[in-house]
């Protein structure tokens, strides 16, 4: 594996020109309004009085601030902060308030699509270089010309060097069909691009054979695309002979639940339990799956401390049927997913932990995380190597020993 393949996809393959990648990635459940009108149907088990006294402190509180503090401060920023005072009060480390825009940003993260030139790419270390990963083919920056290894050093002519990722990834951002330059460092020379901005769907995996027979899988989160991409890479290492395969889910924070039942449903046969929910009123609901085509060539799954929630399930479960051996340390422990709920006509949205998830068996892993079959810790290869491969990665190579005894 080259060195770029190594630094950037494995690390930095979340980060892509043109997206950002909101909060952690929730299961959205369905859609109604939270907060309703309290006037003469009390909820808060305070009383009437204590609902209308909260209110005027409220309003006397703002009334205050905006009349005594030294600065002025817009009523939308006061207002924002009380929703997010209630919500950061009960305590839940994975609700949030979100405004109407923010909403509006993070659901075109879910949606798998975003606006950009379509490159991924990751902030060197040292250097503070922004530098291109891989380009997504078909794409403007593929179209342009730009390659892999590229240093980004302006955009629009804005000189970036040293500047927040973020905040150079926001320059790329922008309507589709508007034009943006882009201009690498490639060699010791500058290259200049020009390229429109195009409706992108970035792929959030990787993959390749190893050692011959041996398909490799890399997936960065689980969101709505995922599943077909899955199946394409599968067939494509398929069709060049391979006989086992390794997916690697470490550092991937989750994501759909849907899309996990979905990934599931690759490797088991249909009408099987893949996991059920319990909400916070104790009603169950089952997931099963329905495809009858089913993957069952030797799995092994990667996983680390940062392997959480969506991935998880999908590890617990396919270990739970036989279909997959677990290799690397202890997952993160999210077993409780969040909804989504309206919170007035202005786009604006709660989440909050609205039940927990359990695997076939009744495993909820909240807390407590995935104790791998095979535990091995992960040491850092030379980085200063050029001639990385995918192996080179103990955990990687851990999966590869381990297949390799079955044959």
């Amino acid at each position: 594996m080259k060195d770029n393949y190594n630094k950037g996809f494995l690390t930095g393959v979340l980060v892509t020109l043109g997206i950002v990648l909101g909060a952690v990635l929730v299961y959205f459940v369905f859609f109604h309004d939270l907060l309703k009108n309290n006037s003469g149907n009390d909820q808060s088990g305070l009383g009437v009085d204590s609902y209308d006294t909260f209110i005027e402190k409220e309003n006397t509180i703002i009334d205050i601030v905006k009349e005594k503090y030294y600065e002025d401060v817009d009523d939308q920023t006061l207002y924002d902060g009380a929703y997010n005072g209630i919500i950061s009060s009960i305590g839940d480390p994975y609700a949030s308030y979100y405004s109407g825009r923010d909403y509006a940003t993070i659901s075109e993260a879910y949606s798998g699509e975003y606006v950009g030139i379509g490159v991924y790419v990751f902030e060197e270390k040292e250097t503070h270089e922004v530098q291109v990963v891989s380009v997504i083919k078909g794409g403007p920056a593929e179209k342009a010309g730009m390659l892999a290894g590229d240093i980004i050093v302006e955009i629009d002519g804005r000189d970036i060097t040293g500047m927040d990722l973020d905040q150079a990834v926001s320059f790329v951002k922008g309507k589709v069909g508007t034009k943006v330059v882009i201009t690498v460092k490639r060699e010791g020379e500058k290259i200049e691009f020009s390229m429109n901005r195009e409706k992108i769907e970035p792929q959030q995996l990787a993959y390749q054979m190893i050692d011959g027979n041996v398909g490799y899988i890399y997936i960065a989160s689980f969101y709505n695309h995922i599943p077909d991409q899955f199946k394409a890479a599968i067939a494509d290492m398929e069709s060049q002979g391979m006989e086992k395969l390794i997916v690697d889910l470490r550092d991937n924070p989750g994501g759909l639940y849907d899309v996990a039942v979905k990934m599931v449903d690759i490797f088991i046969d249909r009408d099987l339990v893949v996991a059920y929910t319990e909400d916070s009123n104790g009603k169950q609901e089952m997931s099963y799956t329905n495809d009858t085509d089913t993957f069952d060539k030797p799995t092994v799954i990667l996983i680390n401390g940062n392997t959480a929630s969506a991935s998880e399930l999908f590890t617990q479960t396919l270990r739970e049927y036989g279909k997959a051996t677990v290799i690397g340390t202890r997952s993160y422990g999210k077993g409780v997913f969040q909804g989504l709920y309206s919170a007035g006509n202005d786009g604006s949205v709660v989440k909050v932990t609205s039940g927990r998830y359990y695997s076939p068996n009744g495993v909820c892993i909240d807390k407590v995380g995935i104790e791998p079959d095979i535990t091995v810790e992960y040491v850092a290869p030379d980085m200063t190597r050029t001639d990385l491969e995918l192996k080179d990665d103990n955990q990687i190579k851990a999966a590869l020993d381990y297949l390799a005894k079955g044959d």
